[in-house]
């Protein structure tokens, strides 16, 4: 059968596609998904619902560089709902800034003015309202009360307070900055995801077909069209043909695909005897990911906490010297449970608590690889963290801040001692850059290893409407494309690039 729309990938931004695309009765679209398919949320796991973070039963196993010399493990969801399904589900919006500076390097159609409605149309935000939040939308938007929060919680509050960052309601404002709950995609317990949110409301089309544990190798190109995906399903290699494919594999398995397919650079390709079809240097360039790193301590004794309460607040702020405004942000995770994140080896004694700064526009930049034409191979992944100095310098500065937060305010008669870090590490710059390289880790937000641009930038991949260049009938539509990192975790404006591009493409042939 030949298909109007083959989507590869049903994550953050796949499902959207399958799902918006799918509303249009005359339109055949086939989702595939390497991962498992649950189709209703009585048979979904429960690591893909309620728990923090899902880190192993449904993930692609993937480990990175985080510099030339660590190794970290790299959890990418493998399930349909791809990293929307097992994320730490903090529904967080980029800023305006990130999106004019995508319009203003070629990308008009992405400015924060264009992006807005979808925004709208995505989310369901139940406390927010205004002209920049949506109602009715597939993805239920939470905050979670005060009177929920924990002793800890409250205590890392005021101690933000008294440090001098404002307080927060709405992290999703333009110009919010400060302390105050996180936006989560989170309803009565249950992580929100797409396949939840989008996929299931459409699971009843007859022009709706997805497939599970069909793991995609190439793409089949004809006379410079893109006209079929070779997969390999139950141990099979088969080919299946569509009018237009869609690559929403996410920012590793997108590019790598491409590359299994003859389109990237030569130089990375010719040594695995790939045949380059279309010179695209590009792809897997431009590698970009949020860094963090712990300031850990255990708590004294006897302080209640409610051990399925994590992470419901945090900061956004502007580093100091920084011109970049809400380039960091600030976590405090309390672990005091061990099932919090299943499959995850967080090396964190429990109970603990952290006090976490994440920089939110890293300059360094990595990159990703094939190792192998065979597609059960994972690519490599060099993820060059803090290689920029102002990275290591914002980063420096936010474990000091993090440190003072818990020494010097209400959290600090809490905390009995400090596992990771001394006070004679943290007052050297050397020292605590040390222990950055050391200790640096993701917060699973790899985006831009085929950016999108202007015909002008060599290294674009995809234009602004995600069709790659020189293939006709064929798209990336996923974390790939953009072309730098928002201020923000990542899953909603991928949902976001779901929705803006299936936009385009139902008013297209």
């Amino acid at each position: 059968m030949d298909y109007d729309d083959i989507i590869v990938g049903a994550g953050s931004s796949g499902a959207v596609l399958a799902a918006r695309l799918s509303e249009d009765p005359d339109r055949n679209v086939l989702l595939l998904e390497a991962g498992p398919d649950y189709a209703a949320v009585a048979e979904t796991p429960h690591d893909l619902l309620k728990t923090w973070m899902s880190l192993g039963p449904h993930d692609w196993h993937l480990t990175a560089n985080a510099n030339p010399n660590r190794e970290i493990v790299y959890p990418r969801g493998k399930v349909t709902g791809g990293s929307s399904a097992v994320n730490g589900h903090i529904a967080l919006r980029g800023t305006p800034q990130d999106f004019d500076e995508w319009a203003a390097w070629g990308n008009r159609e992405w400015s924060f003015d264009r992006v807005l409605p979808f925004h709208r149309k995505l989310e369901d935000d139940r406390d927010a309202r205004g002209d920049f939040h949506g109602v009715d939308g597939p993805i239920w938007i939470q905050r979670p009360r005060p009177e929920t929060w924990q002793p800890f919680n409250h205590a890392f509050f005021d101690a933000a307070r008294a440090a001098g960052f404002p307080e927060v309601w709405d992290h999703n404002d333009p110009e919010s900055t400060g302390v105050g709950p996180w936006p989560r995609n989170r309803r009565d317990g249950v992580r929100i995801s797409t396949a939840i949110g989008y996929l299931a409301p459409a699971r009843h089309r007859l022009n709706l077909t997805i497939r599970s544990n069909v793991n995609a190798h190439s793409v089949i190109m004809e006379n410079g069209r893109a006209v079929g995906v070779e997969v390999e399903s139950a141990g099979t290699i088969q080919q299946v043909r569509g009018r237009r494919i869609t690559l929403s594999a996410g920012a590793i398995a997108s590019p790598a695909i491409l590359m299994r397919s003859g389109i990237g650079a030569p130089d990375d390709l010719t040594p695995l005897g790939i045949k380059t079809q279309v010179n695209l240097p590009g792809v897997g360039r431009n590698l970009i990911d949020h860094p963090m790193a712990f300031v850990v301590a255990t708590p004294v004794p006897g302080i209640p906490h409610d051990p399925q309460v994590y992470n419901p607040l945090g900061i956004r702020y502007t580093a100091a010297g920084s011109n970049e405004f809400n380039d960091m942000q600030m976590y405090m995770l309390e672990l005091f449970a061990d099932d919090l994140a299943p499959g995850g080896a967080l090396d964190l004694p429990v109970p603990s608590v952290a006090v976490v700064p994440g920089l939110q526009r890293p300059r360094s930049r990595g990159r990703l690889s094939l190792r192998s034409t065979d597609a059960d191979v994972p690519p490599r992944i060099d993820l060059n963290y803090l290689d920029d100095p102002e990275d290591m310098r914002r980063m420096v500065d936010g474990i000091r801040i993090a440190w003072r937060l818990m020494h010097e305010g209400p959290l600090a008669p809490m905390l009995k001692e400090f596992v990771n870090l001394t006070p004679e590490v943290v007052n050297s710059n050397s020292a605590v850059e040390a222990f950055l390289r050391d200790n640096c880790t993701t917060i699973f937000h790899p985006v831009g290893t085929a950016k999108m641009g202007p015909e002008t930038d060599p290294t674009a991949v995809v234009d602004q409407y995600c069709q790659v260049r020189g293939v006709a009938g064929l798209r990336v539509v996923d974390a790939s494309v953009m072309p730098n990192i928002v201020r923000a975790n990542t899953n909603l404006t991928c949902i976001m690039i779901g929705e803006r591009a299936a936009d385009w493409m139902r008013k297209s042939d």
